[in-house]
């Protein structure tokens, strides 16, 4: 009877679960740095705690987003909330949507930031017309050279105030090599982690937590903003962590999520 009872608790979850799709923007593709159109990156939100906003994140799916566990490392869910769908956090008339749990990753490590990557769950599902979910890449993605997008409320230049609203660049990725050979040294670059910057352009203070996305042939979450010294300095990109080296434990921390498809092209 137990065993029945779970069956149908299942399959009630997945008729729930509607067709869709992910990684599709609402407005113009990316060509440089700049701020953000009014919902053009639908699945960017804002995270906030206490009242105040912290990092990034992204929605994968109604009810899940991702993020850094950085920023909500030992965090109670009931602190947490998320802006979805808002352009000016500092004109927002929503407190954000509740958090009702999280997930930090287990192997986590406060000090070198290797395993930097959380999902949070929702108390109640987004609204259709506020979100579209960013997708999720396949275990091992080739990423070595690829251009990429960061977006964000962070510090526009190194030392600077958090910016109202969301702001966009698009920067290259680096290739593991390059990534331990750069500034930090090798022992500080996990294999879990990628770096991608562009001359002048690079995730800052207040971008942690958001998303690191590739465009093509549809958006997908990549990287996770996590750390780096200063913003845009020669020889210290950004540093990432890899979403790819991640998905065993995702597929388990999003097992009650409704996960969208991406679109078909052909």
């Amino acid at each position: 009877m137990f065993r029945a009872l779970c069956l149908l608790a299942v399959l009630a979850a997945v008729r729930a679960c509607k067709t869709c799709t992910c990684g599709v923007v609402r407005g113009a593709r990316v060509v440089g740095g700049g701020p953000v159109g009014p919902g053009e990156f639908p699945w960017l939100a804002a995270l906030k705690r206490d009242g105040k906003l912290i990092c990034g994140a992204t929605v994968v799916a109604r009810d899940h987003l991702i993020t850094a566990t950085h920023c909500i490392y030992e965090v109670e869910a009931s602190r947490l909330t998320v802006l979805v769908g808002e352009y000016d956090v500092n004109n927002s008339r929503s407190d954000g949507f509740q958090v009702s749990h999280v997930f930090q990753h287990p192997d986590f490590n406060r000090y070198t930031y290797d395993n930097d990557i959380a999902v949070l769950r929702l108390a109640e599902p987004l609204p259709d017309r506020l979100y579209r979910p960013a997708c999720l890449p396949d275990d091992d993605d080739y990423l070595d050279g690829g251009d990429a997008i960061v977006s964000g409320w962070g510090s526009t230049i190194e030392k600077g105030p958090h910016s109202n609203i969301p702001m966009k660049a698009e920067v290259q990725i680096w290739t593991q090599e390059e990534c331990t050979n750069a500034g930090y040294g090798r022992r500080k670059v996990t294999p879990r982690m990628i770096c991608a910057n562009a001359p002048d352009r690079d995730s800052c203070t207040g971008d942690s937590g958001g998303p690191l996305l590739m465009s093509q042939p549809y958006f997908t979450l990549v990287g996770i903003v996590s750390w780096g010294r200063g913003c845009a300095r020669q020889g210290y990109p950004g540093v990432y962590a890899r979403v790819d080296r991640f998905m065993p434990w995702l597929k388990v921390a999003l097992r009650h999520a409704c996960l969208c498809q991406p679109p078909s092209f052909n």
